[in-house]
């Protein structure tokens, strides 16, 4: 039988952990969406080392410190502070299409009209900087407008411009801007998705929007399809793919293009700096120290250039490449598989390698994750599959199978501890598994019964009955005087007995049980022992001896009693009674047999033998007679093999036909004395 833990109890508790940690997946409790969030992070810088699919035809137009020193040192040919009047922009719009950029989408926010701006001169007119900056943008056609919830560009500018799109944020708990979301209540359609969009000519009037099923398909000429994955309130995660330093991601700053904007102006040849034809251009401000500041932190960095967070919309528009969270079913599919893997690991493996093994388990789950995510952008839960279903549940099994374990060692302890010697049963108990539940196997079996014990009992019987008459005792005092002798024959046979346990137990035997006064004992079984039967013969030895030691001390008690009880006869005393001498045979026979616990799992177990061999055994124990070891022919082969002086020692003995075999066994006696 193995020894391991009831079925039912540990697949209660890893159905338990199992359920507990989908319904915490499914509640999404706020601290481990954190933790989540950080194994996000962590996923999403790595993916920067890999190659990834981006698209090349995407910029980035910045106005940074040195463009604001520019326009305020007056080098570009005007002279302004920190707000710059509406036509600068307007002249940076007419330089990136005279450069042949395809669409131009403003991360600045043109909230009203600004009429105290100066106008300016051109062509002997003067026009208002907010009436050029509109030219600008009805003569390019191309251009985005920012627009957020709370301020939007006025019609003047709106209507000249070829969409607005939305720049409101919205970080996440821990103050990470991680996902952007798609549209607006107004169906304002973020900034990179219309900046894409424009690009790839895709339809967002008639966008299929699908919040139930967590998905918007964009589609557009020619059969172009693209579908964004969405949560229930319309976001979005963004790929951050494109740092600001990539070099894939074309950058000039705005005062390179203003002073090629000038020099256009006034006819001088130039050569631009960078290849502007057919971007994508976001204008945005990298600018640090002032109201233009634009920082925020992401699963980059603590201090990222938040316009970015546009081209990286567009760039997952533009290749179709967007984050994949897992869904709430693919979780609580990974829980279950990881949760039954780690119980099967925690229960069919040893403490060590099983831990081993969880580690090797959580190791490779991690590796996929990350793989996944690089390769496909298919984001997978790590922090609930790791700590609850694989972690915590192997500490949950393996404290309830420590304590199991504990409890069987108590209980095997107790089968064994009265009935094989302390190092078989610690050899036992530091064994994983017991066959216990019915074996075949060779062992040597041993039957020791005490001769005389009969006598001693119809004697102490007469003696008693005797002593009643003689004393004319009354009922209760016969009571008395009759249960002190059958103490005292117990008494002498557990006297007798224990002897014979003990030496059995010394030399590694298992002590099956008592018959009445006879002892049954084996060796080979539960342990294997390849000298069983020389063991066993030499525990015979020993048992004869020892009880030969014990009858010359009883003797010797005996000769003192005779003295004393003159003594006590004389002063009217009742005798002492004489111990009982009392002798062993023994009958030992090697084979075949059948080993395992007998009886019910409700009451009492037994680890005990039975077959053909064991019953010769018992055969020959009943012809052995008194102070004699007789042992079967396949015993006396094992000591010709394992202690040939012994077995020279050994008198061949008649044949004999034991009850119920058909035919003749040989039989040895091995001599005892010394």
């Amino acid at each position: 039988m193995k020894l391991q833990p009831l079925k039912q109890t540990p697949a209660l508790i890893a159905a338990v952990v199992i359920l507990l940690v989908s319904i915490v997946a499914v509640s999404r409790v706020d601290f481990f969406e954190r933790l989540e969030h950080m194994t996000y992070d962590w996923r999403a810088r790595t993916a920067l080392h890999f190659p990834s699919q981006v698209s090349t035809n995407l910029g980035f137009a910045l106005v940074d410190d040195e463009t604001i020193d520019a326009v305020k040192s007056g080098e570009l040919g005007y002279r302004f502070g920190l707000y710059w009047p509406r036509h600068v922009y307007g002249r940076l719009i007419n330089e990136l299409s005279a450069q042949g950029a395809d669409v131009i989408a403003f991360d600045v926010l043109f909230g009203e009209r600004r009429e105290d701006h100066a106008p300016l001169m051109i062509d002997g007119n003067l026009i208002e900087s907010d009436e050029y900056f509109t030219n600008a943008l009805r003569s390019a056609g191309n251009i985005i407008l920012a627009t957020t919830v709370n301020l939007t560009p006025p019609d003047f500018f709106a209507t000249n411009a070829a969409a607005v799109g939305h720049v409101s944020t919205e970080k996440d708990s821990d103050g990470i801007l991680r996902r952007a979301k798609a549209f607006t209540q107004e169906r304002v359609w973020h900034l990179g998705i219309v900046l894409a969009a424009r690009h790839l000519k895709l339809d967002l009037e008639h966008a299929d929007v699908d919040l139930a099923h967590g998905r918007i398909t964009l589609r557009g000429e020619g059969g172009i399809e693209r579908i964004i994955p969405v949560d229930a309130d319309g976001f979005f995660y963004v790929d951050w793919a494109l740092r600001p330093d990539d070099p894939r991601l074309t950058v000039e700053p705005v005062h390179s293009l203003l002073r090629q904007n000038r020099l256009r102006k006034l006819g001088e040849s130039f050569e631009p700096l960078v290849d502007w034809r057919g971007k994508l251009v976001v204008v945005g401000s990298s600018a640090q120290g002032n109201d233009l500041t634009d920082l925020g932190a992401t699963p980059l960095d603590k201090n990222t250039l938040l316009v970015s967070k546009h081209w990286n919309v567009a760039n997952s528009v533009l290749t179709g490449r967007f984050i994949h969270p897992a869904t709430i079913p693919l979780q609580i599919v990974l829980i279950v598989l990881l949760g039954v893997m780690t119980a099967l690991l925690s229960l069919k493996m040893r403490v060590v390698p099983g831990l081993l093994a969880v580690l090797m388990l959580a190791t490779i789950y991690s590796a996929l994750c990350v793989g996944v995510f690089v390769q496909q952008r298919l984001w997978l839960p790590m922090i609930l599959p790791l700590s609850g279903a694989l972690f915590v549940q192997y500490a949950l099994l393996v404290t309830y199978r420590a304590l199991f374990e504990q409890r069987e060692q108590r209980r095997v302890k107790a089968i064994f501890s009265k009935v094989v010697s302390p190092n078989v049963a610690k050899e036992l108990l530091g064994r994983e598994y017991l066959l216990l539940g019915g074996v075949r196997c060779e062992l040597t079996v041993l039957f020791a019964d005490v001769r005389g014990f009969t006598e001693l009992t119809d004697t102490a019987q007469e003696q008693v009955a005797e002593y009643v008459r003689a004393n004319k005792l009354n009922a209760e005092a016969a009571e008395v005087a009759i249960n002190d002798s059958a103490r005292e024959t117990l008494d002498t046979v557990n006297t007798y007995l224990a002897l014979v346990a003990d030496t059995v137990k010394k030399h590694d035997g298992t002590l099956d049980k008592y018959i009445g006064d006879c002892v049954m004992a084996f060796w080979g079984a539960p342990t294997a022992q390849p000298q069983h039967a020389l063991n066993c013969v030499r525990a015979a030895i020993d048992s004869q001896q020892a009880l030969h030691t014990l009858n010359q001390g009883r003797v010797a008690e005996n000769s003192q009693r005779e003295i004393e009880n003159k003594a006590r006869v004389s002063a009217g005393l009742h005798p002492k009674p004489m111990l009982a001498i009392l002798s062993l045979g023994t009958g030992i026979n090697t084979g075949s047999v059948t080993a395992g616990l007998m009886g019910s799992a409700d009451h009492i177990f037994n680890y005990t033998v039975f077959g053909r061999e064991v019953n010769l055994a018992s055969r020959l124990e009943g012809v052995s007679g008194r102070g004699r070891i007789i042992i079967g022919e396949a015993t006396y082969a094992a000591l010709l093999r394992d202690d040939p002086a012994l077995a020279a020692r050994c008198i061949e003995q008649e044949t004999t036909k034991p009850k119920g075999f058909q035919k003749p066994v040989r039989n040895f006696e091995v001599p005892w004395q010394t």
